[in-house]
């Protein structure tokens, strides 16, 4: 064992192999759900805006949750309804072409996929963060 890896076949899979290896399996599972709990987790969002959440989920919610503390750092702002509502057009081209802090997603979700977050968003409420505890 060691640092060099583990056996696979014998040669070694570096310890980063493994990492990648890991990400992918759980990439794939991390997307699929029973249509039941589909139906229970939705509530009251229509089926683009379910969809959109899931995406958000999977590929935006890792920089962009909400600010839960005041001192809690993010790396992308959090984006709610007041981010998307009336600026549609530039948020899609912002998901596609990412900037130089996010990268661009044109390659990794379809055009209803965008169209699916972006009303996601349209639904999410700005929340203020709490005071950090002293």
């Amino acid at each position: 064992m060691g640092s060099q890896g583990q056996i696979l076949g014998g040669r070694r899979l570096p310890a980063s192999g493994w990492i990648l290896f890991a990400m992918a399996i759980f990439g794939i599972f991390a997307g699929s759900s029973l249509p039941a709990q589909d139906a229970y987790r939705k509530g009251s969002l229509t089926d683009a805006e379910f969809n959109g959440k899931k995406m958000f989920q999977q590929r935006c919610a890792v920089c962009h949750m909400p600010v839960v503390v005041d001192d809690s750092r993010t790396w992308g702002p959090a984006l709610s309804a007041e981010t998307v509502i009336g600026k549609e057009p530039v948020v899609r081209e912002f998901i596609r072409r990412g900037t130089a802090r996010m990268p661009g997603f044109q390659y990794g979700l379809e055009p209803q996929e965008i169209d699916d977050i972006i009303t996601y968003l349209k639904t999410v409420k700005k929340t203020e963060p709490k005071k950090a505890p002293e």
